[in-house]
């Protein structure tokens, strides 16, 4: 009997090792906050760059997206880095680390949250690039493969791909900012109504449902929301300076704006802290779509 407790004890212990160990869900925005994104910087794209963003997209040939409109192929690389995820294959391996930057909001460090921003080895395309890297560095790489008119078409094709999902990814607050909690998903919240989730999954998701269940048309509205100033000022700065705003806004209303825990560990997210983010929300999906634009805009 004392033998089947300590196994108990035993594999207890190896699934709490496992679940902290455990990388984290990485889907910022939901595939609706990404379509959303791609549809506001489709709009703002010139004739000539929309024309060769719909050609490169049209030579897709993964199966991975609906279709090869830039909205769909917002989600493919989620989709390219979750095909292989069950068995830990080449592709989620490879890849995870790309999407998020963890700057932890009480020392906020890029280099070290970028793993030391390790230079893709010279003869290899940026989607062979090292696993260790972050979205900041990556958006960067692609972004510069674009603007090579020696790239190859397949991996010009790749660096659209992976750009058009990856600017996306670093406006989500919690895909920029971390508290020594996975990005939020080791904090357990309960949204108005009684909804369990957690911090995480809350703004990939809910905060942009609340704001309009229909991509394109809550894309319509954003867009003709953003004033010709806000275009311009948007559209200035770095992904690194874009890193570390988005940080910051985490800081202030992600993280700064939580309720004490109950007896059980959740956070109970009431009216005022959810009008905060869906707010939030709003800007970062304006601005992740204006920042797409002027990049695709200057490097196709």
């Amino acid at each position: 009997m004392r033998a089947h407790a300590r196994r108990g004890a035993s594999l207890l212990a190896t699934l709490v090792l496992l679940a902290l160990a455990a990388p984290r869900e990485l889907r910022a925005w939901g595939s609706e906050g990404h379509r959303v994104v791609a549809l506001i910087a489709y709009r703002q794209l010139s004739p000539k760059v929309r024309a060769r963003v719909d050609e490169l997209l049209s030579t897709d040939d993964s199966g991975l997206t609906r279709d090869r409109s830039m909205a769909a192929e917002s989600t493919w690389a989620d989709r390219y880095r979750d095909s292989d995820r069950d068995r830990h294959g080449p592709r989620y391996t490879r890849t995870w680390q790309w999407h998020f930057v963890d700057l932890e909001i009480d020392s906020p460090n890029l280099i070290s949250a970028c793993h030391g921003e390790p230079a893709v080895p010279p003869g290899l395309p940026a989607s062979r690039g090292p696993a260790r890297d972050c979205v900041v560095d990556k958006i960067v790489e692609f972004s510069r493969e674009l603007r090579a008119s020696s790239t190859p078409t397949r991996e010009r094709l790749r660096a659209l791909q992976f750009l058009v999902h990856l600017v996306g990814d670093l406006h989500q607050p919690l895909h920029s900012a971390d508290r020594h909690d996975r990005g939020g998903n080791a904090l357990r919240v309960v949204l108005p109504g009684g909804r369990a989730s957690n911090l995480h999954a809350a703004w990939d998701s809910r905060f942009v449902a609340d704001l309009d269940r229909s991509p394109r048309r809550l894309a319509e509205t954003l867009a003709g929301e953003i004033t010709p100033a806000q275009r311009r000022r948007w559209s200035r700065g770095t992904p690194a300076d874009w890193a570390r705003e988005t940080e910051r806004i985490a800081a202030r209303i992600a993280y700064g704006d939580l309720p004490q825990p109950d007896a059980r560990g959740r956070v109970h997210l009431g009216p005022a802290y959810v009008a905060a983010a869906i707010a939030a929300t709003r800007t970062q999906l304006e601005r992740a779509g204006v920042r797409l634009a002027a990049l695709l805009n200057a490097d196709l």
